[in-house]
C-alpha cells in the first residue's frame, strides 16, 4: 500500500468529488440493508394476514420499501457520478505531474527509464491507476460499509446464526490475499514487457522507411510476436491464478446458504421451551439475502483487489517517474547572464555511465566569436563533446567554461537561451511553418523570420509553397525533404539570438553548394556568434579558425586547416580522399 499512499495527494482538487462518492455511496448502503431488514416484516405480515387481516401494515411496509429502493437508486446514480468525476481528476492530475517533470529530466534521465517506457507509464499505467481509483472509492468503500451493516443486522436478526460469516469471511480473505501475492510479480514482468513491447512499434514506425527498402516486414512482424507472444503467455498464467476467485466466492455463499438453511429451519420448526420461536420465515428469509450481501460484497472485495493487484506495479512505475531526481538542475542562487560565447573545456572528463569515460582530458579554447570545427571518425565523441557546452549533460570530471563561469553555476534557461543547438537528428512539429520557426523567439517579427531563412538557405524553397510561412507541415516534418527540413532548424536556431551556435552534422542533408553559402552567411553576418560545426565533410570545416580531430574521445590533434595539413595524418588523409579532386561545387 506504501506507492498508494505516495500518490494519494494528487487527488488534490478532487477530494471533495472523493468524499461526496464516499456519502453517497453510505447511504446507498444503509438503504439497501434496511430493505433487507423491512422485508422480513413484509413477509410474516403476508403469512399472517389471512389470521389477523395485517392489510394496512403490508400496505406500509411496501410503501416504505418502494421509497427506500428509489432512495438507493438516486443515491447509487450520484455516487457513481462523483466517483467518475474523482477518478477523471485524479488521472488527469497524475498525467500532468508526470509530464510535467519529465521536462526537467536530463537526457540521462531519459536514456535511464527510455522514451517507450515513458509513453507506457504516462498512458495505460495511469489508465489503469485511474481504474482502480474509481473501483476503490465506490465498491472498496460500498463492500465494507454492505459487509458491516449486513452483519449487525445479522445478530439483530438472529445472533445463533451470525458465527456462520465470522468464520467464513476471515478464511475468504485469506485466500484472496495469498492469490494476489501469487499474481503481482507476473503483472510486474507484464508491464515491463510492455516498454519493450512500445519501443518495437515506436522503432518499426520510426524506421519504416528502412524496413520496407530493406524488405524487413517479416522481421520486424517476428520481433512484435515474440514480446506480444511473452505478454499473452504470462496473462494468462494471471488469470488462470485470478479465475480461482470466482470458485471460492461461489464456495462461500452456497456454503453458507446451506449452513444457514439447515440450521434456520430448525429454528423456524422447533419451538423453544416456552413456545417461541427464535426464527420466522420473514427472518429465515432475511439471513439469505444478508447472506447474498456480504458475500456479493467480498466478490467486490476480490474483484476491486484483482484491479488493485494489477494497478499496483503501474502505482510504483508512475512514483518512479515522480521521485527521480532530475540529474542537472539550477544551483542556488545561479548566474541569469551569459556575458559572451567564450568557452573553454578544462580537464574534463565524462561518462555515461559509471564505468568507460567516451570523453577523456579535453582541454581547448574557443574565442567569443570564432568558428571551430569539430571532426573524427563515427564513434569518437564529437556530439557528446557539444552537448556538455549547453549542460545536457554533467562532465565526470573537470569543468566547461562559458563566458568565463562554469556552466553549472548558471541559472539553466538562461544558459540554454544563449546556446542554440542543431542536433544530428532534426525534429518538426505539427503546425505551420511559421509556428516551427517561433520555437526560437516566440516573438518574432516576419521580418526577423526571413532574415534568419535567408541566412539558412531557406527562403526560396519556403516562397515555393503557396502558403508560404503558413505552409502546415506534417508530424516530424515528414512532408519536407531532409534538406530542407535541416534548413529550417537551423533558421529557428538562429531566431534564438544566440551567443553560442552548434551545429552538429545538420547539413549532411543539404549539397555543399548550399552548405557552403550557410556558413559564408554565418561568417560575414554573425560574427558575434561563436560557432562549432561538427560535420564528417571536411569542407564544412576547413576554413574554421581552429578545428578539433577526435579520435576514441579524445582530441588527437587541432589548428587550422594548413597546420592540420602538415602535422596531422589522419586529417591530411580526410581531405585527400574527399578533396583530391578539387571543389568543384562549393564558393570556399
Amino acid at each position: 500500500m506504501k506507492p498508494f499512499i505516495k500518490i494519494l495527494h494528487y487527488i488534490q482538487g478532487y477530494w471533495k468529488d472523493t468524499i461526496l462518492t464516499w456519502v453517497f455511496v453510505l447511504l446507498e448502503s444503509i438503504s439497501e440493508v434496511l430493505i433487507a431488514y423491512l422485508m422480513q416484516y413484509l413477509i410474516d405480515d403476508v403469512n399472517s394476514v389471512q389470521n389477523e387481516g395485517t392489510i394496512n401494515n403490508i400496505y406500509m411496509f411496501s410503501g416504505i420499501i418502494a421509497a427506500m429502493a428509489i432512495f438507493a437508486a438516486i443515491t447509487g446514480i450520484l455516487a457513481g457520478y462523483w466517483a467518475a468525476s474523482a477518478s477523471a481528476g485524479f488521472g488527469k492530475n497524475l498525467r500532468k505531474v508526470m509530464y510535467d517533470h519529465i521536462q526537467d529530466y536530463s537526457f540521462k534521465n531519459i536514456d535511464k527509464f527510455s522514451p517507450s517506457s515513458i509513453v507506457t507509464r504516462t498512458t495505460t499505467d495511469v489508465a489503469n491507476v485511474q481504474g482502480a481509483f474509481l473501483m476503490m472509492i465506490r465498491a472498496v468503500m460500498r463492500a465494507p460499509f454492505m459487509m458491516i451493516f449486513a452483519m449487525i443486522m445479522c445478530f439483530v436478526t438472529e445472533w445463533k446464526l451470525a458465527w456462520i460469516f465470522l468464520a467464513i469471511i476471515p478464511l475468504v480473505l485469506f485466500l484472496l490475499i495469498y492469490i494476489a501475492a501469487k499474481v503481482h510479480p507476473i503483472f510486474v514482468k507484464i508491464f515491463t514487457t510492455y516498454d519493450t513491447l512500445n519501443e518495437e512499434v515506436e522503432e518499426d514506425v520510426d524506421g519504416i522507411r528502412v524496413v520496407k527498402s530493406f524488405d524487413k516486414e517479416d522481421y520486424q512482424k517476428e520481433k512484435f510476436s515474440k514480446v506480444s507472444l511473452f505478454i499473452y503467455k504470462h496473462f494468462i498464467k494471471a488469470e488462470k491464478m485470478l479465475a480461482f476467485n470466482g470458485p471460492i466466492m461461489n464456495f462461500a455463499v452456497y456454503g453458507a446458504i446451506i449452513l444457514i438453511s439447515y440450521l434456520g429451519s430448525k429454528l423456524i420448526v422447533y419451538p423453544n421451551s416456552d413456545g417461541t420461536y427464535d426464527l420466522t420465515v420473514g427472518g429465515f428469509s432475511t439471513l439469505i439475502t444478508y447472506v447474498m450481501m456480504i458475500m456479493m460484497s467480498l466478490m467486490m472485495v476480490s474483484m476491486v483487489y484483482v484491479m488493485i493487484t494489477i494497478a499496483r506495479n503501474s502505482v510504483e512505475r508512475i512514483v518512479e517517474i515522480v521521485e527521480e531526481v532530475p540529474d542537472i538542475a539550477s544551483p542556488e542562487n545561479p548566474l541569469k547572464e551569459v556575458k559572451n560565447g567564450d568557452v573553454e573545456f578544462k580537464n574534463v572528463f565524462f561518462a555515461y555511465n559509471e564505468g568507460k569515460n567516451v570523453l577523456k582530458d579535453i582541454n581547448f579554447h574557443a574565442a567569443s566569436g570564432s568558428t571551430v570545427g569539430i571532426i573524427g571518425s563515427t564513434g569518437s565523441s564529437k556530439t557528446t563533446l557539444v552537448n556538455l557546452i549547453a549542460r545536457l549533460y554533467d562532465v565526470s570530471e573537470g569543468c566547461v567554461m562559458v563566458g568565463g563561469e562554469d556552466v553549472r553555476k548558471y541559472n539553466l534557461v538562461s544558459l540554454r537561451d544563449a546556446v542554440a543547438v542543431v542536433l544530428q537528428k532534426n525534429t518538426l512539429f505539427s503546425g505551420t511553418i511559421k509556428d516551427n520557426l517561433k520555437w526560437g523567439n516566440e516573438n518574432a517579427t516576419d521580418e526577423e523570420i526571413w532574415k534568419a531563412c535567408d541566412l539558412a538557405q531557406a527562403t526560396a524553397f519556403i516562397k515555393s509553397f503557396p502558403q508560404g510561412l503558413d505552409t502546415l507541415l506534417d508530424q516530424g516534418g515528414t512532408n519536407v525533404s531532409g534538406g530542407q527540413k535541416q534548413r529550417l532548424c537551423i533558421a529557428r536556431a538562429l531566431l534564438k539570438n544566440p551567443k553560442i551556435l552548434i551545429l552538429d552534422d545538420s547539413t549532411s542533408a543539404c549539397d555543399t553548394h548550399t552548405d557552403a553559402l550557410i556558413r559564408e552567411g554565418l561568417s560575414n553576418e554573425r560574427t558575434d556568434i561563436t560557432k562549432f560545426i561538427i560535420s564528417q565533410r571536411v569542407l564544412s570545416i576547413r576554413n574554421c579558425q581552429d578545428i578539433l580531430v577526435m579520435n576514441e574521445g579524445e582530441i588527437v590533434a587541432h589548428g587550422n586547416n594548413d597546420e592540420l595539413m602538415a602535422t596531422c595524418p589522419v586529417y591530411k588523409e580526410l581531405y585527400v580522399s574527399q578533396l583530391g579532386g578539387g571543389d568543384f561545387d562549393a564558393k570556399n
